[in-house]
């Protein structure tokens, strides 16, 4: 009898125990999904596909502590600071955050961010949640760096310290441990060394302003990594002071032209490829750029540009998100109001894109920052900001440029020169002969693929020599469009379909709701929390009230401006006004519909 009892509080805590870790996996019910235009397929390419990011060694993060702390770093997949839960376990075994991966490549194995961590988020609208793939993330870029950088501190801090020990312990364990990473001498000396590296980096990107949830200064900090830390000239580097909301993507594989201030053009596979080398580069890829007698005409980096052209590829079917409206029904009659308002008021700067056709190329508009009147801080900076080129000096990249590089010039320009070096860079030499020509072959399908997707593109033939030719003659051609339309200090107006779900508004995510964004900017809030995901299915925004980890809005901050898109003049060409309370809520209603 006694023995059965012991069996049965055994098998009862295996229970107890199991179940907690069910619970710990599976923390919460999945979302409820739109598709969106996408497959199953699909949405693991774009929450698992490794761009080349490689922000620390892999068995380092997962033997992470948090920062005062014996928890590991990943414990919550980072809910923390707002990040998503990916509970698809045979794609994320480790549990990492929706959009963080391991990347593998000739340096071993990293932790790599994707595009789905800065572009997927999830809405709460009664009682549901609901995933939205493309959307602006909530997370908060910054406070997880912050955080990163002091647990790998306070790891570092001593060798003979509980927490290094407990951290080398756990790396020595991982699975298929390089043999230094078993040596504690050894492994202290590349911790203290990465660590110290990384407080660098991280210090020289705090600004005055914190960022918060939902936003962040891509071209500041891209900028940084680029002409600062891939230079290794920290001169270059400044505060990335000019956060905004982060992009929603669907559609945008279609624009002529992307960023905030349209200063990346986006018709050719060369063009879109470019874009997202530069978005990798400044999510820690690697890049090799040495100085040399020769003029070099690649730079040897760790982005995977065929993966990234595949992404690029299956974001082309990415479709905006429906209304709920089982959850919040629409007005109808009020809608239609609100149609006939956005003809006459909005079409000719926000343009529709019908569901019941396929996506094709478009022409966005775009307005002078004088005339939109919202805050100038990013469009200044992207045009303002310069950085020394350094040991690129006097080279051409590409190869067929007019000019040579010179002793300074706008740190956007020596970016996205960089970035053609390292689309232009061979394979990989240190693989086997087989594995260069298909690493080759796979580069070429993708940017055939790209081209067939959308009329145009690099490689007429498929040809190796006519593909890297067209490169090199389109990038001189792309590096001149992309300092013109930066000069142009621009803010785009994108279609509007789906933007119920992209609060907060403006490009620097200072206007709460939509209802808000109709009102003269005097009217709208000072001062307001973001990260709650709660929808406002009336003013259609966030729910702006304090909650834990949300982080707050101060419109008067420098920044967070929230004038400008107040004054709306109809096609007659009578004078420009501000709505009123009965015309935003029909044009608030007939939004829900786009």
């Amino acid at each position: 009898m006694r023995q059965r009892c012991v069996w049965a509080v055994a098998n009862l805590m295996v229970m107890v125990w199991v179940m907690g870790w069910v619970s710990v996996v599976s923390s919460q019910t999945p979302p409820v999904r739109d598709a969106q235009g996408w497959t199953a397929a699909d949405r693991i390419t774009f929450y698992t596909t490794s761009q080349g990011s490689q922000l620390l060694p892999y068995a380092w993060y997962l033997a992470l502590e948090q920062p005062k702390s014996t928890a590991p770093f990943n414990a919550d997949h980072l809910a923390r600071h707002g990040y998503l839960e990916y509970q698809d376990r045979r794609n994320n075994a480790d549990n990492l955050p929706l959009g963080f991966v391991k990347d593998t490549g000739s340096e071993g194995e990293w932790l790599g961010l994707t595009c789905s961590a800065c572009h997927t988020n999830e809405v709460r609208i009664s009682g549901q949640t609901l995933r939205i793939d493309g959307g602006p993330s909530d997370a908060d870029n910054f406070g997880f760096l912050s955080d990163l950088d002091r647990a790998l501190a306070e790891t570092a801090s001593s060798q003979n310290g509980d927490k290094f020990k407990r951290f080398a312990t756990r790396v020595a364990a991982a699975p298929g441990a390089p043999a230094a990473q078993a040596n504690d001498a050894k492994l202290y000396k590349a911790l203290k060394s990465f660590s110290d590296s990384f407080t660098k980096f991280v210090n020289s990107s705090r600004t005055d302003v914190p960022w918060g949830r939902g936003r962040l200064d891509a071209f500041g900090m891209i900028f940084n990594r680029v002409t600062g830390i891939d230079l290794d000239n920290w001169k270059n580097t400044a505060p990335p002071n000019a956060p905004v909301s982060v992009p929603f993507l669907w559609d945008t594989h279609w624009h002529d032209v992307v960023e905030w201030n349209g200063s990346a053009p986006n018709t050719l596979a060369v063009e879109r490829l470019g874009r997202n080398v530069g978005e990798v580069l400044g999510v820690f890829a690697s890049t090799e750029i040495k100085e040399t007698v020769l003029p070099p005409l690649f730079f040897k980096s760790s982005a995977k540009r065929v993966n990234l052209l595949e992404l690029e590829h299956t974001l082309a079917k990415l479709r905006s998100p429906i209304w709920p409206a089982a959850l919040a029904p629409i007005d109808a009659g009020l809608a239609k109001q609100g149609a006939a308002l956005y003809s006459s008021y909005c079409v000719s700067c926000h343009a529709i894109t019908p569901r019941n056709r396929s996506l094709g190329r478009m022409k966005v508009t775009m307005i002078s920052m004088a005339d939109v009147g919202t805050d100038p801080t990013m469009a200044t900076n992207a045009k303002n900001r310069k950085a020394k080129s350094g040991v690129i000096e006097g080279v051409r990249v590409p190869a067929l440029s007019r000019e040579p590089i010179p002793a300074e010039l706008p740190s956007v320009e020596l970016t996205f020169r960089i970035a053609i070096g390292a689309i232009l860079a061979p394979p990989d030499w240190r693989a086997v002969p087989g594995e260069i020509l298909d690493d080759e072959r796979r580069l070429l399908s993708a940017l055939k693929v790209d081209q067939d997707t959308n009329e145009a593109g690099a490689g007429r033939d498929g040809g190796r020599r006519n593909l890297i030719a067209d490169l090199r003659e389109s990038a001189d051609q792309l590096v001149q469009q992309q300092k013109d339309k930066t000069n142009d200090l621009k803010y785009k107006a994108r279609p509007l379909d789906g933007i119920w779900a992209t609060a907060p508004y403006l490009h620097n995510g200072s206007v709460a709701n939509l209802d808000d964004l109709l009102k003269p900017a005097k009217e709208r809030l000072p001062k307001f929390f973001v990260g709650t995901r709660e929808l406002d299915p009336t003013k259609v925004g966030f729910v702006t009230t304090r909650t834990a980890g949300a982080s707050e809005f101060d419109t008067s901050k420098p920044g967070n401006r929230n004038t400008g898109h107040d004054q709306y003049g109809p096609k007659d060409g009578t004078k420009a006004r501000p709505f009123s309370e009965s015309e935003r809520k029909a044009l608030v209603e007939y939004l829900k519909t786009l």
